[in-house]
């Protein structure tokens, strides 16, 4: 038997290029009933289209109108609904006049009377206040007094003439305040303004910039002052070293009173964050450990830190590790400490005697004048040969100790690199372990 062969329909095939996926959006046998129909009653938009003409047409008729807002009667003509004939012109709701008072003769003589304006000039001022509702601008572009007037003048004589007013007629109205220097001086310094040159502009704005690096540099002395307060409040106190007795396992209730209260002092003192104070390893649980190891100096501490722990311990020819008693480790971490406090210390009274030479320069370029620097306020650099040497001491301006061992701190080296150095080809070099590797592979 033979297998009938059915005739495979119309197909699309994907043509070079085209994505699998943009391919797989087509469809390949021609079946639009899938697509939802748009002009169905039911079955398509939820919304539908407004079907104009379906309701009786509302009558309008061509009808003369009055607008209440206008004083001359005019009358003009616009389309209007019959079922609103009778109503009022919607848009003179928004006519705004504003209520300027009237004056007498006799209350003219009584509390107007001025030598710079006189009764006609007064009464054209008001005419005009009220025919242009206080509209300055144009009511100095009407004025026709016998005296040309400026707008400050003119303002002037109304605002008080006003209170004059009130004031005789006993009405508890607001007192109108008007400074017409003030106005003038506020005008000619916007006109000066607006005529500046691009220099200017750009002088100004160099100004701006500076005045901001200015507010900077004095909230960084601001902080600077409040960390040296914070390294002074931590030099007054002792570090905190680990315990080194074996009673400390089992604390006393005397002894926990106290901790608790040298804790919250330290809390209140110092801050975390700080890093001049150094923390030490503390051993609390039970059992024995060697006390060499609470003079391990904490893994955060800075290079430059321990560097001049080293150099100062170096020159003043001390042991970098002694013997582990419980006084020498208890002194030696306080000792490491004071080091670490006399860096910050130091180099707070660095970036202070820099900010004294650069006021003292600008000084002296303002006002040809000088002052001096007291030595106290100074970073005093001594060579090594001089560190035995004893500065005078008590007299004014000058520092309250020798300084010996904040010399021997440095702020500006850096620790030394190590640098490879190049051979140069020669016959006498022995050959590297690498290159005798490499010979016996070969």
């Amino acid at each position: 038997m033979h297998k009938k062969s059915h005739r495979s329909d119309a197909y699309f095939k994907r043509p070079e290029g085209m994505h699998r996926e943009l391919y797989n959006l087509l469809d390949r046998e021609r079946n639009f009933a899938a697509l939802m129909p748009t002009t169905t009653k039911n079955t398509g938009y939820c919304h539908q289209k407004a079907r104009i003409g379906m309701r009786r047409v509302r009558p309008w008729e061509w009808t003369p109108f009055e607008n209440a807002a206008r004083t001359d009667g005019l009358k003009l003509n616009h389309w209007k609904r019959t079922d609103k004939l009778d109503d009022l012109y919607p848009f003179a709701r928004f006519n705004k006049v504003i209520n300027i008072p009237t004056f007498t003769d006799e209350e003219y003589d009584k509390c107007l009377n001025s030598a710079k304006w006189s009764k006609m000039d007064t009464h054209h001022l008001f005419d005009l206040c009220r025919r242009f509702d206080l509209r300055w601008v144009i009511i100095v572009d009407r004025w026709e007094g016998s005296t040309r007037r400026t707008m400050e003048e003119m303002k002037e004589r109304f605002y008080n003439a006003i209170n004059e007013l009130h004031a005789l007629r006993n009405e508890n109205a607001e007192v109108l305040y008007y400074d017409a220097e003030h106005e003038k001086r506020r005008k000619e310094q916007l006109i000066k303004q607006w005529n500046r040159t691009e220099q200017q502009i750009e002088e100004e704005e160099m100004l701006i910039a500076e005045l901001k690096k200015i507010e900077v540099r004095k909230r960084e002395r601001e902080r600077k002052a409040q960390d040296l307060q914070k390294l002074i409040t931590a030099g007054e106190r002792t570090p905190a070293s680990p315990s080194t007795s074996i009673a400390s396992v089992v604390p006393s209730s005397s002894m926990k009173k106290s901790h608790k209260s040298r804790l919250l002092k330290s809390s209140s003192v110092s801050n975390p964050s700080d890093h001049s104070n150094l923390r030490f390893p503390e051993f609390r649980s039970a059992g024995a450990h060697l006390r060499s190891q609470e003079m391990k100096l904490p893994t955060n501490i800075g290079q430059k830190k321990l560097k001049n722990i080293e150099t100062v311990i170096e020159k003043l020819k001390l042991d970098l590790v002694p013997f582990g008693v419980a006084d020498i480790v208890k002194g030696y971490n306080e000792f490491r400490a004071r080091i670490v406090l006399l860096q910050e210390l130091k180099h707070s009274l660095h970036s202070a005697e820099f900010e004294l030479e650069s006021l003292r320069t600008r000084y002296n370029a303002l006002t040809g004048k000088t002052f001096d620097i007291e030595p106290r306020m100074r970073v005093r650099t001594t060579s090594e040969s001089s560190i035995t040497e004893m500065p005078q001491l008590g007299t004014e301006g000058a520092p309250m100790t020798n300084r010996t061992i904040t010399d021997m701190i440095e702020l500006t080296t850096s620790l030394p690199q190590t640098m490879r150095k190049r051979k140069a080809p020669s016959s006498s070099t022995s050959p590297s372990p690498v290159d005798n590797r490499r010979l016996r592979k070969s």
